[in-house]
C-alpha cells in the first residue's frame, strides 16, 4: 500500500494494490498468520512480547558491542522489564543496559588488523 518512496497508493499499473501479506516462522504462533495490510502487520508486531524481546536483544548487541551470552540473561530480563514498566521508554531501556554489570565491567576487544 506504500510505494518505494513511502507514499500511499491504491493502484499500481492501473490495478488495485494487493496489500495482503503473512508473518511466518516468528517463533510466536500468536504472531504468525496472514495480515490484510502494513497497518495490521505493524499493530500485530507492536503488541507482541516476542518482538519486544528481540528489540531489547538488538539494543543490547548495539550498546554492548557484542552478542549476548547465557550469562547475560539477567541483564536482558532487567532491560525488558525496565522497557515494559516505563511504557516502552527507550531511555529506560538504555539506562538499564548502560548501568548493568555487563556494560560497566565490559572488556575492550583487541583491534582488528
Amino acid at each position: 500500500m506504500y510505494n518505494h518512496a513511502g507514499l500511499y497508493r491504491m493502484l499500481e499499473l492501473g490495478k488495485p494494490v494487493d496489500t495482503r501479506g503473512e508473518i511466518i516462522d516468528s517463533g510466536d504462533p500468536a504472531l504468525d498468520g496472514e495480515v490484510a495490510d502494513a497497518i495490521e502487520m505493524i499493530r500485530k508486531l507492536a503488541q507482541s512480547e516476542r518482538v519486544e524481546q528481540v528489540f531489547v536483544r538488538h539494543a543490547f548487541r548495539f550498546w554492548m558491542g557484542r552478542n549476548e551470552t547465557l550469562h547475560d540473561a539477567p541483564v536482558l530480563q532487567d532491560a525488558h522489564r525496565a522497557y515494559k514498566e516505563s511504557g516502552g521508554s527507550m531511555n529506560a531501556l538504555i539506562t538499564s543496559l548502560l548501568t548493568s554489570d555487563a556494560f560497566l565491567y565490559r572488556t575492550r576487544s583487541a583491534p582488528e588488523r
